[in-house]
């Protein structure tokens, strides 16, 4: 099992509404540095601070409290140089933003990824191929529809399809991505080729979205470094485009992807790609079967212990055919539920082709999730609209005012 350096389990937004001292749960290996936090739990102990729970579990010590609490006993650790102090206070502050090559997104609300395959043989049918002509038209659907990225590919991830050149590849995403930001999109690049990272960042591209998760080499993530664009860590398995003869064993597939984000985000930061560039995708359908893809989905907000931008990449996917027999082209209503209750789990960033009904579920899920109370209060145009109505409107059939938009009597 590869156990990542911390993890974390924290209180979900429900939780913390209806109690705001709701604790968060972290999880600190025994080992190393078992004698520096056993003096920092004790020195914790008699300054008597704010109420955590310091416990003992299977390798793990096991840390109950309040933010606030958590934030105290993480200074203590980095104060002793204890190697869990620095990542927990990195999760306990998450970055506000993801940076990009020439603009960051904020995160106190949701952004789609809207995809745009130059390809014919995508799984999903919804290919454009070659016609950039169409491929133009596709995104300004896109961007209507309430896409904040375009994301651009031109090779399938499926197995069972060919590898593209890259020379050929790189010259129909550069083409595609430069004429994209003339028309002022915000462009992604879909690939693992450092050829074709380096031809969509020259056209002007803000990101690279690298399906490999470097197990095809760094040359994508070297070119995203060189030109401070974002960068898309998406867990895989196995190299792109390779199906294992057998199927991946894992303890705890979740516990295990983070431990492997953690240890793939160290290697980026070697090349030269901080922090706030990347954002962590957990990878639905690479290297895990159906059932571990909905072990993820429904323990996603254990990626935020990274203090990374989480990117979910689930639409109309088949781990939703194996829930309810749905055809890849008729699974956009589940994509959007999904894309909801992860979204209150904390990932911010959503890769999907049905971007309007996505929206609109992402819409109601950050009126759930980030809101606060009194920010959908009457004002003067909701309730005093109809002050003073009574029965007697009844008696004709027509109303004797107008509804604000939106609204009913």
């Amino acid at each position: 099992m590869r156990e990542p350096p911390l993890r974390m389990i924290p209180p979900s937004p429900a939780q913390l509404a209806s109690d705001p001292a709701a604790p968060w749960i972290a999880f600190v290996p025994s080992e190393p540095g078992a004698v520096q936090f056993a003096a920092v739990a004790n020195r914790y102990r008699e300054l008597g601070e704010l109420p955590l729970v310091v416990g003992q579990e299977d390798g793990w010590h096991r840390l109950v409290g309040e933010r606030d609490a958590l934030r105290v006993f993480a200074s203590y650790l980095t104060a002793v140089g204890h190697p869990a102090g620095e990542l927990l206070c990195r999760a306990l502050e998450p970055a506000p933003a993801w940076q990009l090559r020439t603009r960051s997104l904020p995160l106190d609300r949701p952004h789609i990824m809207g995809i745009l395959n130059l390809t014919r043989d995508s799984f999903s049918g919804d290919g454009v191929g070659r016609d950039l002509s169409a491929a133009l038209e596709r995104a300004e659907a896109l961007r209507a529809a309430g896409a904040s990225l375009i994301d651009v590919g031109a090779e399938s991830a499926r197995a069972d399809r060919p590898v593209l050149e890259e020379c050929d590849e790189a010259e129909l995403v550069g083409e595609a991505v430069a004429r994209l930001v003339r028309e002022g999109h915000v462009v992604s690049v879909d690939t693992y080729k450092g050829p074709v990272a380096a031809a969509g960042l020259s056209a002007g591209a803000e990101v690279v979205n690298d399906i490999s998760g470097l197990t095809a080499g760094t040359a994508a993530a070297e070119e995203a470094a060189h030109a401070g664009a974002g960068y898309v860590l998406n867990y895989s398995y196995s190299e792109p485009k390779r199906r294992p003869e057998s199927p991946p064993q894992y303890s705890d597939v979740v516990a295990e992807t983070v431990g492997w984000m953690f240890e793939r985000v160290r290697q980026l930061a070697e090349r030269g790609l901080l922090a706030p560039q990347v954002a962590v995708d957990p990878g639905i359908a690479f290297g895990k079967s159906h059932d571990q893809d909905l072990q993820v989905m429904r323990r996603i907000g254990e990626f935020q212990v990274l203090g990374l931008p989480v990117l979910l990449a689930h639409s109309r996917k088949n781990f939703i055919g194996s829930v309810n027999g749905q055809d890849p082209d008729d699974r956009d209503l589940e994509t959007a539920v999904v894309a909801a209750l992860a979204y209150e789990q904390g990932a911010r960033i959503f890769r999907v082709h049905d971007v309007a009904g996505v929206g609109r579920a992402l819409e109601m899920a950050a009126a759930f999730a980030s809101s606060r109370a009194g920010g959908f209060g009457p004002d003067e145009t909701s309730w005093p609209w109809r002050a003073g109505a009574s029965g007697r409107h009844a008696s004709s059939a027509a109303a004797d005012r107008e509804a604000p938009p939106g609204q009913r009597w």
